[in-house]
């Protein structure tokens, strides 16, 4: 939640697809698609957020593909990924992680939690040095979703300590006192 709000209000989207993955490649081991989906309806969304299945309705797996898909499907949308400061790091083992950094404007945005040399590791992860040139200050971080890419920013909003692992971790502990 932290993150797309974080998108709504920094950047100034119209809306934020909350995009419920059928199997993360990176993570062997997830709770079930249903689960994570009653999860995001569990958050009940604001109307400017909405969950979107479109990975699992289209049948791909990556998100690069899932990125050229979402394109061909809706042309006249400016797209934006959102995404936290951990998947900078991590980016550079997705699928065609340069085709995705080249193909639509990211946000990546700091995350609750993280520890200052954290937040410095992503910055100076592969993924941003590569990229650096693209990089769009802060300030301008409302300029983002009219960009063509590659372009991308880093945010650092006010942090909530909630994580979504800690959300889904208090409600199976809550389920199973019922």
């Amino acid at each position: 939640m932290h993150v797309a709000e974080c998108g709504l209000r920094r950047l100034g989207l119209d809306r934020v697809w909350w995009m419920v993955s059928p199997q993360n490649p990176l993570k062997p081991k997830q709770p079930s698609y249903k689960s994570r989906v009653q999860s995001v309806i569990d958050l009940n969304l604001p109307s400017r957020m909405k969950i979107s299945h479109m990975e699992r309705d289209f049948g791909t797996q990556y998100t690069i593909d899932m990125i050229k898909r979402a394109k061909k499907r809706w042309p006249r949308h400016h797209f934006v990924f959102l995404m936290g400061a951990d998947n900078l790091r991590q980016l550079p083992k997705w699928k065609a992680w340069r085709e995705i950094m080249e193909s639509v404007p990211i946000a990546v945005i700091a995350r609750p939690g993280q520890k200052s040399s954290d937040t410095l590791k992503a910055r100076l992860s592969q993924a941003a040095r590569a990229y650096d040139f693209a990089r769009i200050p802060e300030a301008q971080a409302h300029t983002l979703v009219w960009l063509k890419a590659p372009a991308w920013t880093y945010l650092t909003p006010p942090l909530n300590s909630i994580s979504s692992t800690k959300i889904r971790t208090a409600r199976k502990l809550s389920s199973d006192r019922s």
